[in-house]
């Protein structure tokens, strides 16, 4: 019966494996050995070329050689790596290669370990005889498994040959780092490409450049000094600048030198040497200062390349690269306005002007001149600053706003990739507009202070907001009692008239109630959009206060405000009556203007100081000189008459408005008052007094030219008494509305002790028939 082979054992799986990874590690130990041996052979080959002629005072070797020599070790270590290590590591070792060697090196296997190899990796079939033949050659393989020996396999001396020579080239690096470190370093240093060099008497360093530099620290004023260090012996610094090159020799070197040179070559072609001044004297970290700060270093405005020389020491290609400062050339906001303004987001560019309102959602844009690294928001306002970097450099700045509540007045401050700053700060400020609450005008019309319970109430006004509003209302209020609520609709411009009518309030199912004695308050609200906080603003006119009156009451009041009315009309009479007079002393004195000069002199002689009389002529000027002041006084007089009299009439339109708007308003009382005296009254404005005004100006006109005068005042005394007469006549009425006022007083009287009496007999009924009830 056929079976399957059976696998190779444990045990010669790993010698197996064992050898295969010993023979790798040979291969590698021995290539690091090998590369170590070259690396060392570079080094002091290249040592003893770079060093060697500086010892006869030659230059050491530049960074072309170095980077030659470099590249000749790394190549050969490249070549030493491929050859003794990737390649050999490449090889396949077979298991059957591997059991083949070390029969060779172990006879005593007698090809058992070969064959037991063999059978395990054919993966063949066999019969139970075959089985049993191989089984008997894998116990003979795995009996002498124990005496192979692997070291045996290798040969040391390659390997110890290598490590050897490996050991001593670290040894003698080791060594020489050692004994001389410095030395070791320069060489390290300069096998890294660096310019450093070896070594000589004296020993100079450019420390920088020191320049006046603004702070940058926000909110701080004033500049400080700072010292720019060289980086890859460039510097940049800003078109215009005037700096100080310093320079440090080492007093603890060999050689201190007495002084330093300065070569220089300008980007104009210019090109010079000037000695380095001394400053003072070594620190006491061993620093002797040498500075030099005048041409071309002062207001430097093209780059310059300089060499600094003190004694034996050379530091050169040094560059001072002039560059133009970083500002900002544009600025804008890109604006989403809040909801409840129902704009559309806006993009304007930052002025002095620039206002947003509360709630937008700002990006702040601005643009620079040149790319910059970072850049500093000091915020003027909350004395805080914000630093934002960039990597890779930009030349647009960004920075959003959640949702400006305040004004963001800002100072940029730029740091661009030459490592320079803006000289000034760069300012603006958004302005932050708070959302006002709806402007509220009111003013009740026909109503005075006092109305009764079936009033109707009139409000006019106005209601206006920047972004609209949400709703408007009027509030009406019994101090003490009810309230009611009443929406208001405005026009296009805002505009509104509301009625409140208080008689339809006066039912069982009225909501304000008022009886008499009763103080109503009534203002005007509006709620605009803005819903920042939840809720919108509101804005409110100025509350309006009415006191609830019997209608006898109100009349009374009215009554009273008539006599005032009566009385201001009697003083504008008085003054009219004044006025004419004023108008006959104008018409005497042209009288005595007609004679002449010389006449009117002799009526009006006085004597100056010193008992002379006085110029005729003079004294004529004089008088005419009066004469037209007096005329003007009289135009002002007819003026405030005029004025006076527009105001009586509307006081007394309010009190014919005020009985309509109070349900008070009889036909007979409405005759009396718009017949009687409104009308009237307009018609002394105009067209009587219009007239005197027109007939006064063409006095002032003539009041030199006699003959032509005398005509025109006939015609201004004429207009005077037609007023004075027909002021008479409205106070006769007004008289006998007064009288009529009184009459119905009197009633009013009769009437409340009538009600009086009732109420008393009443009550004393309502005793009688207690008292019978007893």
């Amino acid at each position: 019966m056929s079976t399957p082979r059976e696998p190779l054992p444990d045990s010669i799986v790993q010698l197996l494996s064992t050898l295969r990874s010993r023979i790798r590690r040979y291969v590698i130990i021995e290539g690091i050995a090998a590369i170590v041996v070259w690396l060392g052979i570079v080094f002091w080959v290249g040592l003893g070329i770079d060093y060697l002629p500086v010892t006869f005072g030659a230059s050491e070797m530049p960074i072309e050689a170095r980077s030659v020599l470099l590249a000749i070790g790394g190549i050969g270590t490249l070549w030493i790596a491929f050859q003794f290590i990737f390649r050999r590591l490449a090889v396949s070792m077979p298991n059957r290669s591997l059991a083949l060697l070390i029969e060779r090196r172990f006879p005593q296997f007698g090809e058992s370990l070969l064959t037991t190899v063999e059978a395990a990796e054919s993966g063949a079939v066999v019969d139970a005889y075959e089985q049993e033949m191989l089984a008997q050659t894998r116990h003979d393989a795995l009996a002498a498994l124990p005496e192979a020996k692997l070291t045996e396999l290798f040969d040391p001396t390659p390997l110890w040959r290598k490590g050897t020579a490996a050991v001593a080239a670290l040894l003698s690096i080791g060594l020489f780092a050692v004994i001389a470190f410095p030395a070791f370093q320069t060489w390290m240093s300069r096998l890294a490409l660096s310019d450093e060099t070896w070594p000589r008497l004296a020993h100079i360093e450019v420390v920088g450049l020191e320049i006046l530099q603004r702070n940058d620290a926000g909110g701080q004023e004033g500049s400080t000094t700072v010292v720019i260090p060289f980086t890859d012996k460039t510097v940049k610094i800003a078109r215009g600048s005037s700096v100080r090159l310093l320079v440090a020799a080492d007093t603890h070197a060999s050689y201190t030198p007495r002084y330093c040179t300065l070569v220089y070559r300008t980007g104009d072609g210019i090109s010079d040497s000037v000695r380095m001044q001394r400053v003072g004297s070594a620190s006491e970290e061993g620093k002797l200062p040498f500075v030099f700060d005048r041409k071309p270093l002062t207001g430097m405005t093209t780059s310059l390349e300089f060499d600094v020389i003190g004694y034996d020491h050379k530091l050169a290609d040094y560059r001072i690269e002039v560059v133009d400062r970083p500002f900002i050339t544009s600025s804008e906001v890109d604006a989403v306005l809040p909801e409840y303004t129902g704009l559309l987001p806006r993009k304007e560019v930052v002025s002095g002007a620039t206002q947003l309102p509360v709630g937008s959602q700002v990006t702040l844009s601005m643009t620079t001149s040149k790319p910059v690294v970072s850049a500093t928001l000091f915020d003027l306002s909350t004395q805080e600053s914000q630093e934002l970097k960039f990597d890779p450099p930009v030349t647009t700045i960004t920075q959003e706003y959640a949702s400006i509540s305040r004004d963001l007045p800002l100072e940029v401050s730029l740091h661009d990739v030459d490592g320079v700053t803006n000289e000034i700060p760069y300012r603006l400020k958004i302005a932050a507009v708070p959302d006002s609450p709806p402007a509220v005008e009111m003013r009740p019309v026909g109503i005075g202070s006092a109305i009764t319970q079936n009033a109707q109430i009139r409000l006019e006004g106005r209601i206006q907001d920047d972004f609209g509003v949400a709703r408007s209302w009027v509030e009406i209020q019994v101090i003490g009692g009810a309230k009611m609520e009443l929406p208001i609709t405005t026009d296009a411009d805002g505009a509104f008239t509301t009625v409140i009518d208080l008689k339809n309030q006066q039912t069982p199912d009225g909501i304000l109630r008022v009886i008499p004695d009763d103080k109503l308050t009534i203002a005007i609200f509006a709620q605009d959009k803005c819903d920042l906080d939840g809720q919108g603003n509101i804005g409110t006119a100025d509350r309006l206060q009415l006191d609830v009156v019997t209608a006898d009451k109100l009349l009374s009041l009215l009554e009273g405000r008539e006599l005032d009315l009566r009385r201001r009309f009697e003083q504008i009479r008085d003054e009219t009556m004044r006025l004419r007079e004023e108008y006959a002393r104008i018409q005497i004195d042209a009288k005595r203007f007609a004679l002449g000069a010389d006449q009117f002199a002799a009526s009006e002689t006085t004597l100056q100081e010193g008992g002379e009389p006085q110029d005729p002529q003079e004294m004529f000027r004089k008088a005419l000189d009066l004469q037209r002041l007096r005329i003007q006084r009289a135009m002002q007089a007819s003026k405030k008459a005029d004025g006076e009299l527009v105001g009586i009439r509307v006081g007394f339109e309010e009190i014919r408005v005020e009985l309509t708007s109070n349900r008070m308003d009889t036909t007979a009382r409405k005759e009396r008052l718009e017949k009687m005296i409104i009308e009237p009254i307009a018609k002394l404005s105009d067209p009587m007094h219009a007239q005197l005004q027109s007939t006064t100006q063409q006095l002032e006109a003539l009041y030199d030219q006699p003959e032509p005068f005398m005509p025109v005042v006939e015609v201004a005394l004429e207009q005077t008494d037609a007023i004075i007469l027909e002021m008479e006549r409205i106070l006769e009425k007004m008289f006998d509305l007064e009288n009529f006022n009184e009459l119905m007083e009197k009633m009013r009287q009769l009437i409340d002790a009538q009600t009086d009496l009732r109420e008393e007999t009443e009550d004393l009924r309502k005793k009688q028939i207690l008292d019978l009830l007893k």
